[in-house]
């Protein structure tokens, strides 16, 4: 009985501990502002589109690895690789919660953190509490963030650190503790495992706060201490950032940065200098609000991207900068309302990117800032989403937006009600428990002021109903995880659908089966899927059915490898060809034709399955194993550069070699073999054509038919199991390299077969 008694006591405790309460109506906010979210808690997750899955997809291979290798062993593994970041939090809560209801939690820690953040720290300088409910509702409900949390990009949508650090930053440059410090150093290491754009983001902050420091508190930088914590954090943070991102530095440092966009994503991927005004089209009410002004943006209607700061927020904003007089002559704190204007417009700025957006035209191009942070700064070249920099813009509103409700609180109250509430906020400053009970005590117009205010705010974010996923996917994929065997899946259309590229993710996590499909998403790996594109059978597969073509993959081969298509692709241990129903579908009003049948009917033509599997997911064909690879055929070699160009002929394709100008012949026997090449060559001048075998000429003959097709034969000896490189060699009459890009200067080859 004692023990109940002790028990309810403590839950009384916790109900009137402030920052619980606080934490509680944010997430009763959050439950009501995602609906409904939480209506399917426990089985779908937010989402407006194919990202989600990407998150889901990382996380859950994440999450297989740690339980293959244990919890130690397997984040030790992602700290070695550097891929401990927000994904390996959330492969975390995979394991522990499962894969719907893990996501769900992150997702609505979010909006909670977030709203708590802000709150925290716009009491920090308001000393208002409503105010700074205002704050946090405005930060964790922004279209901004709505945006993020949908999309998904689970850097941006974690965005509830970054008030945490400016709380700590500034409390610590205010009392050099060590609490203080180690708070921020801490919140600053979570915004950098969250997302490294994010933290390149917090660096420009930080810079703003330094500048804003030197002016008022100049004599802080002639502390010794504070130098002393500054280098502790220089050097620690930066042992810690170096094993995070080391292998982005690698990739920044190397000769093929795919990081790097190129300053065209740079400036597509920022923000007009009005969007900012305009609300985004999925709006609960105005989503068409704007549809001409949104469809000239760079980002234009078709994105559901959004940097709009609602009229609210604005209005609130200009209230507190405008109304800083009376806030002073009413006690309230003003100081840091400056620096959060500043920070408010030069993020904004900031992420209209290198030149200026105006209803989307950059005709002429007036520099940005961001144009000397993006050329002169290290790393942010390889920045491609300049307009997240708004998640620091919209901070700053929200803070200047605490000042703006506190100053229609003054405006409203009378001198008299101002005394009375003095005297009872003094009064009731100490409740029960030692709670503090200040700076709630309003009267019945404060009351509704900030009941209307927050309610206005909400109308003007508000996008319910979220849409969600069920990650329903076909029981076929267990079956496959079930399957202990080693071997390659092909799954159709994973190399033309970004959709359902995003899909596989998850379903490969479920499988755990090798894929040969794969797909670039954000940025483009050069030559990262030369061998999909020039396999026969497995390019058909990947690239010309999806895109709606007949399937003949004989580029400038001669014969395609129909017949010898199941040797393929049992050669590259690939086991099951699955046929995605939803990805194969097509989009009718786009033009898109429906390519499932197609594709089936391709696969029942030249491919034996020896078993068959179909529900209302896809359709999956088992490769007969018995199908021994006992040929060789020729690729093309997508990757070689020296082939500079082709054209159609009517005997094929046509391609243009240069000197260097190659392909791959695949001996898929295990015994050395001998074979002959034959191809066409037409030149426009007297050109020397070798053939080169694994760096071993094995042809050279001057040809001097000009215009004239001629037909080659070279003998191959000696041709290796596996891969062997064939090398077209094509030199001038002076016996020198031909390099050009004219078709005129080079050899055109077709009609290539192998005996």
């Amino acid at each position: 009985m004692i023990g109940k008694e002790n028990m309810n006591k403590k839950i009384v405790t916790i109900f009137k501990n402030e920052k619980f309460r606080v934490i509680l109506f944010f997430a009763l906010l959050s439950i009501i502002l995602t609906w409904p979210s939480a209506w399917h808690f426990f089985s779908s997750v937010p989402s407006s589109g194919a990202d989600t899955m990407q998150v889901v997809g990382v996380a859950g291979d994440k999450a297989n690895l740690l339980s293959d290798q244990g919890i130690f062993k397997g984040t030790f593994e992602l700290i070695k690789r550097s891929e401990f970041n927000i994904t390996t939090l959330y492969a975390y809560f995979q394991l522990i919660f499962g894969r719907v209801i893990g996501y769900n939690l992150l997702f609505f820690a979010s909006f909670i953190l977030s709203g708590f953040g802000a709150y925290l720290l716009a009491f920090y300088f308001t000393k208002n509490k409503p105010a700074s409910l205002i704050a946090g509702i405005i930060f964790a409900f922004s279209p901004f963030h709505i945006h993020n949390a949908l999309s998904t990009n689970a850097g941006t949508m974690h965005q509830e650190w970054l008030p945490f650090f400016a709380l700590y930053l500034f409390k610590f440059f205010e009392d050099l503790r060590l609490r203080n410090f180690s708070l921020a150093a801490l919140f600053l290491l979570l915004v950098g495992f969250v997302e490294h754009q994010l933290l390149a983001f917090t660096v420009i902050f930080i810079l703003f706060f330094l500048i804003y420091k030197l002016i008022v508190q100049p004599k802080i930088y002639l502390r010794g201490k504070f130098w002393a914590y500054a280098g502790t954090s220089a050097v620690v943070l930066s042992i810690l950032f170096f094993f995070m991102f080391r292998s982005l530095f690698v990739i920044a440092g190397s000769n093929n940065n795919f990081l790097d966009a190129g300053l065209k994503s740079a400036v597509k991927y920022s923000n007009d200098a009005l969007s900012i005004f305009v609300p985004p089209n999925f709006h609960t009410f105005w989503p068409n609000t704007f549809p001409h002004l949104r469809d000239q943006f760079e980002r234009n209607s078709d994105s559901t991207f959004s940097a709009y700061a609602g009229y609210s927020v604005l209005l609130l904003s200009l209230l507190g900068i405008f109304g800083i007089r009376l806030l002073k002559k009413k006690n309230v704190p003003t100081r840091g309302i400056l620096f959060w204007f500043f920070v408010a417009i030069g993020f904004y700025v900031l992420s209209w990117g290198p030149y200026l957006h105006y209803k989307g035209l950059l005709d002429p191009p007036v520099k940005m800032p961001y144009y000397f942070i993006y050329q002169y700064v290290p790393f942010y070249k390889n920045i491609r989403t300049v307009g997240r920099l708004f998640i620091w813009s919209i901070l700053g509103f929200s803070m200047l937006a605490a000042w703006g409700a506190a100053y229609l609180q003054n405006i409203l109250q009378k001198k008299a009600q101002n005394a009375k509430l003095k005297a009872q906020n003094k009064e009731n400053e100490t409740g029960d428990e030692g709670i503090d009970n200040s700076g709630w005590i309003l009267d019945k117009k404060s009351k509704i002021l900030y009941s209307l205010v927050g309610l206005i705010i909400i109308l003007d974010f508000l996008v319910v109903p979220f849409k969600t996923n069920s990650l329903l996917h076909s029981s076929f994929y267990e079956r496959l995880g079930q399957d202990k065997a080693s071997y390659s899946v092909l799954e159709v259309p994973g190399n033309t659908s970004y959709d359902f590229a995003s899909r596989d993710l998850v379903w490969k996590s479920i499988h755990r089966k090798n894929t040969i499909n794969g797909y670039d998403f954000a940025r483009v790996i050069d030559n990262h899927y030369t061998f999909q594109r020039g396999t026969p059978i497995i390019r058909t597969l990947l690239y010309d059915i999806p895109n709606g073509a007949s399937g003949n993959d004989t580029d400038i081969m001669k014969n395609a490898y129909y017949d010898i298509s199941s040797e393929i692709l049992n050669y590259y241990n690939i086991r099951w060809i699955i046929l995605d129903k939803q990805g194969l579908k097509g989009n009718p009003e786009k033009g898109d034709p429906d390519m499932f049948y197609p594709a089936k009917a391709y696969i029942a033509s030249v491919i034996k399955c020896s078993d068959v599997y179909t529900d209302d997911y896809l359709y999956a064909c088992g490769i007969d194993r018995s199908q021994t690879p006992s040929h060789m055929f020729l690729a093309m070699d997508y990757s070689n550069p020296h082939w500079v160009g082709k054209s159609n002929a009517k005997n094929g394709i046509v391609r243009f070699a240069e000197n260097g100008a190659g392909m791959k012949l695949v001996n898929m026997t295990r015994k050395v073999q001998s074979s002959r090449l034959d191809f066409n060559v037409k030149v426009s001048k007297p050109l020397m054509i070798k053939v080169l075998l694994n760096g071993q000429e094995v042809f050279s003959k001057y040809i001097t038919n000009i215009g004239q097709k001629q037909a080659i034969s070279a003998d191959l000896p000696n041709i290796k199991p596996d891969e062997n490189d064939v090398i077209f060699g094509v030199y001038g009459a002076d016996n020198s390299e031909i390099h050009s890009d004219k078709k005129d200067d080079t050899a055109g080859i077709y009609q290539v077969d192998v005996e």
